[in-house]
């Protein structure tokens, strides 16, 4: 996927991508330099606040692991919103 999201880092906030999304995280590019562990928080329309730790990183891309976890059910609900929101409109 190709989500922008605000990424809050340290009180400041940065632009960047959701690039892969899953129930427990999330794949992200951006410009900003993550440490390891680091907490981050990723804000956008389509998605709950969420906040997250760097697991990996390789570049300007970083693995996120999620704090609290999606239920199957909210997941799905994303899913459904950022692939075809007029099906959650009927």
């Amino acid at each position: 996927i190709d989500l922008p999201v605000n990424l809050a880092v340290l009180g400041q906030k940065h632009p960047a991508m959701i690039r892969n999304l899953s129930q427990q995280g999330a794949r992200i590019e951006c410009d900003v330099r993550l440490a390891l562990i680091q907490m981050v928080r990723l804000e956008s329309g389509y998605l709950p606040e969420i906040r997250a730790k760097v697991r990996w990183r390789r570049d300007s891309q970083f693995g996120l692991v999620f704090e609290d976890t999606f239920s199957l059910g909210d997941f799905a609900q994303i899913a459904a919103r950022l692939q075809s929101p007029s099906l959650l409109s009927r």
